[in-house]
């Protein structure tokens, strides 16, 4: 009888023991799953508010970079304008610091230096203004060598044979006068060559013939480039005298 009522006792208190850690458990579970729950929320709150502040910063960055006021505009124009007259203007300056500093067979001063060269060796130009003659640019009226160092020059395309060329005029000096000096240069001709060099008396305007390869030039257009033909043209051209 004692046993079977500590049988009972013992059943009944493990089904209520069971029955406790059930509740106990589901008691200690339901402030966790709101805790969670909470802890959700709370992050896609946060999440959603920092979306929608990173939207807002986007946007006002966005039209902060694209809206210019009209008196903005006139100053980026201005600056533009500013800066691309700038950069001309250098690209100008270089190309003719370039075309002084390396000077080609067709730049002025390279015909004025090759001419005069020319012209010392020339016995005629020697007698008629004495040996110790000088030669120089357009004359100011001053007596300063800075000012006489700009030669005067045409840069042209020949209507014959569609040639470049360079002609030049400059000043001779001697003792036993003055000239005018006449120079041109074609393209297609050797560097040392020249289409003529003419040198005028200034006193009564006899001119000197230094050289004149005009009709040769002529006679290589109308020849073809056949060489028979442009000995036979020159000879015409010349009168016969080689």
């Amino acid at each position: 009888m004692q046993s079977r009522s500590l049988g009972s006792f013992a059943v009944t208190a493990q089904h209520r023991f069971g029955t406790l850690t059930k509740a106990n458990i589901t008691k200690y579970q339901r402030p966790n799953l709101a805790v969670r729950s909470m802890a959700s929320s709370s992050s896609s709150s946060g999440e959603k508010k920092a979306s929608d502040k990173a939207n807002v910063d986007s946007e006002e960055a966005t039209s902060s970079e694209i809206v210019l006021t009209p008196g903005e505009k006139v100053v980026v124009g201005s600056r533009l304008f500013f800066w691309s007259g700038v950069f001309a203007f250098a690209s100008v300056c270089a190309y003719y610091i370039g075309k002084e500093l390396i000077p080609t067979k067709m730049s002025p001063n390279t015909v004025f230096d090759k001419a005069t060269d020319i012209i010392r060796q020339n016995r005629e130009v020697q007698q008629r203004f004495g040996d110790g003659f000088k030669t120089y640019g357009r004359d100011h009226g001053g007596h300063r060598e800075g000012r006489r160092n700009f030669i005067e020059h045409t840069e042209y395309v020949n209507q014959d044979d569609g040639t470049k060329r360079t002609r030049v005029r400059f000043n001779l000096e001697g003792p036993y006068g003055q000239a005018f000096v006449f120079a041109e240069v074609s393209k297609d001709m050797p560097s040392g060559e020249f289409v003529y060099i003419l040198v005028q008396d200034k006193r009564n305007g006899a001119v000197i013939t230094v050289q004149d390869n005009r009709s040769s030039l002529l006679a290589k257009k109308l020849a073809g480039g056949d060489k028979d033909g442009q000995d036979v043209f020159s000879q015409l051209l010349s009168g016969g005298k080689k």
